[in-house]
């Protein structure tokens, strides 16, 4: 190895442990072989982490921790265009899912261009209330409207390619990346889609009088939701962050992020062996 072919930005988990003293063996394993590393721990959530003043010669990311650490580190650096690979300490582990024992195996595979290379969807979006913008981002896993603390239903209209779903009334509605479908969205009986798709999932949560299913559409076409009325407080949610307040009248639209997600992974597994690995299905 030489320097000249970059640098591996290495971001533990909140909190030091296991994470911190695995991230600094892996920066003296990658010294020893002549290549660059920096170390980062991530903030405690809400924050995000600040990675700007590393993109330069950055070639892998690793992210030590669990997959809400990864997801909170894709999202800041989803744009860089390069492999991110999660090494798993947290609980589930669907998107850092190499373990702590394969590190090595991880890097050596890297090295010899050898790492299987998933792209994955990402969804940008807008809150428009009038003519201003009060609210941006990108979105890894799911988008979520929800009602506040009072059970009062909000009445939503959804809209793609110029036609739509009126009065919708629910507890709120789930709008997941395919990577994103194994976590809120199928516990709110939405479907299981394979992560590499392009499409957007979009699941009622408990909707009242009204027949709507789940629905998978296609992720190349804006998706518009009004907050048509509701009683109550209404918020936004992004990859269960800190929620931004929506008022009656405001439009989100969610659309395609101009960049895919490179998620690392060692092997290319199907995603039937993951879902049986994770509990998902059981024979």
């Amino acid at each position: 190895m030489s320097e000249s072919q970059g640098s591996v930005l290495i971001v533990t988990k909140s909190g030091g442990g296991p994470a911190s003293k695995l991230g600094d063996k892996i920066a003296s394993w990658l010294n020893a072989r002549g290549v660059d590393s920096i170390i980062l721990e991530h903030p405690y959530p809400p924050s995000r982490i600040d990675v700007s003043s590393f993109r330069e010669k950055c070639m892998l990311v690793l992210v030590l921790g669990g997959d809400g650490t990864f997801i909170s580190t894709a999202g800041v650096l989803i744009d860089w265009e390069i492999p991110v690979l999660g090494i798993n300490h947290g609980r589930v582990g669907f998107l850092a899912e190499v373990v702590p024992e394969e590190w090595e195996t991880a890097l050596e595979r890297f090295f010899s261009n050898e790492l299987d290379i998933s792209r994955r969807t990402a969804f940008e979006y807008e809150v428009q209330r009038g003519n201003d913008v009060v609210a941006r981002g990108i979105a890894i896993n799911d988008l979520v409207i929800s009602r506040g603390a009072v059970a009062r239903i909000i009445s939503l209209d959804i809209g793609q390619k110029g036609q739509w779903i009126k009065n919708l009334r629910a507890d709120g509605m789930i709008i997941s990346t395919p990577t994103g479908s194994t976590a809120y969205n199928v516990s709110a009986g939405g479907p299981l889609v394979s992560p590499e798709f392009s499409v957007m999932c979009v699941t009622p949560v408990c909707p009242f009088l009204n027949g709507i299913r789940p629905m998978v559409l296609p992720a190349e076409d804006p998706l518009t939701v009004d907050i048509a009325d509701s009683s109550g407080d209404v918020y936004l949610t992004e990859d269960g962050r800190v929620p931004c307040p929506l008022d009656k009248g405001d439009r989100v639209i969610i659309k395609k992020h101009k960049t895919e997600l490179m998620l690392a992974r060692i092997n290319s597994n199907t995603f039937f062996y993951k879902l049986r690995s994770k509990g998902f299905l059981s024979e």
